[in-house]
């Protein structure tokens, strides 16, 4: 095969990696697999102490197009992956995590998929969740589900504010984009979710091939795990510093949470936060006069007072934070019921 430095249209595949010794090699092999195009591995060692090095070392001493970059200390998955996006050789920009595995076509569909669709930014993949130990829990299996059924632009869109609609070791994209997003930026959240919901503000085009390409590997020490900036408390800050800057619920007289769990509290702050100011809150609870969250009135929304409130509320953009999949559900079809529309007038944030 010819060498990827001699071909202007190659892949390189970003792999940031800590201490993966465990998981590496099968990772590695999974890349060097693929079928029908030409690439390197950008391999980001980001100060490993294990095995790690060692084991880069050997896969480069048998193919040149694992190239090894070494940080000298762990400084973090931001500076890794930005190490990598420097170095990047290729016109396309493919990411991978050292404990998952791809398909042996995954690259060569997705670069085939944005060569004939130019009107794309950001393309994913359908995912395999799988446990290094054990099984799969149930609301893995949902998140899964819920992923992999966001494959248009327009669906991915309605629901990011929700959770990351699209696996990070599935993104792929032309090096010029990642680039024109500025790379990563390291924040108090998740360096994914913050990529694709600046992607969003910009209005950047995202698909998602309706294919499995990439088996994720789930373990108790994963970084999504054990991460403080993956936690319930980061992610919410995440969505209102964005939500702040869009512009479909500025144009509306009042601003409604729908909930008041803990999820509706956490969100309520990282609003104030934000300079998001909150009208009321609604839950499905006995009608109680005076009730207040956060110096906000608390309204009982449900099939019977639903008419009287919308009447009070219909200049409204609708925040849901609610988890529970029958309520969720049921406010949901309320809105929808009163004329509400998702994205336009109301955005799920759980």
């Amino acid at each position: 095969m010819e060498s990827a430095s001699k071909v202007k249209d190659f892949i390189s595949v970003l792999l940031p990696l800590y201490n993966a010794q465990d998981t590496l090699e099968a990772c590695l092999q999974s890349i060097f697999q693929q079928q029908g195009v030409s690439l390197e591995i950008l391999a980001v060692d980001d100060g490993s102490t294990d095995s790690s090095p060692k084991i880069l070392q050997d896969f480069a001493a048998l193919d040149s197009r694992l190239r090894i970059i070494t940080l000298p200390k762990n400084q973090g998955i931001v500076a890794a992956l930005n190490a990598g996006l420097a170095a990047c050789r290729g016109t396309w920009v493919a990411r991978m995590d050292a404990d998952d595995r791809m398909h042996p076509q995954r690259l060569y569909l997705q670069w085939d998929y944005l060569r004939r669709n130019t009107q794309i930014d950001l393309l994913g993949a359908q995912i395999k969740l799988f446990q290094q130990e054990g099984t799969l829990r149930s609301g893995q299996i949902r998140y899964q589900d819920w992923s992999n059924s966001l494959c248009e632009d327009t669906a991915i869109k309605r629901e990011i504010f929700a959770e990351s609609p699209i696996m990070h070791p599935t993104f792929f994209a032309s090096k010029d984009f990642f680039e024109r997003m500025g790379g990563y930026q390291d924040n108090a959240w998740a360096e994914d979710y913050d990529f694709l919901l600046r992607a969003y503000l910009s209005e950047a085009t995202f698909a998602k091939l309706p294919q499995v390409l990439v088996e994720k590997g789930d373990s108790p020490s994963r970084l999504a795990r054990v991460d403080p900036r993956c936690k319930r408390k980061a992610m919410f800050e995440a969505k209102a510093h964005y939500f702040a800057q869009t512009k479909a619920w500025q144009a509306k007289k009042n601003l409604v949470v729908c909930g008041t769990g803990s999820s509706a509290k956490l969100l309520g702050k990282a609003l104030k936060k934000n300079g998001v100011r909150i009208h009321a809150f609604t839950d499905n609870k006995p009608q109680i006069a005076g009730r207040s969250l956060m110096n906000c009135p608390v309204f009982t929304l449900t099939p019977e007072t639903a008419k009287e409130f919308f009447s009070e509320y219909q200049d409204t953009f609708f925040l849901l934070t609610i988890g529970e999949p029958r309520g969720k559900a049921a406010v949901q079809s309320l809105l929808q019921q009163n004329g509400f529309e998702q994205e336009k007038d109301f955005l799920r944030f759980l």
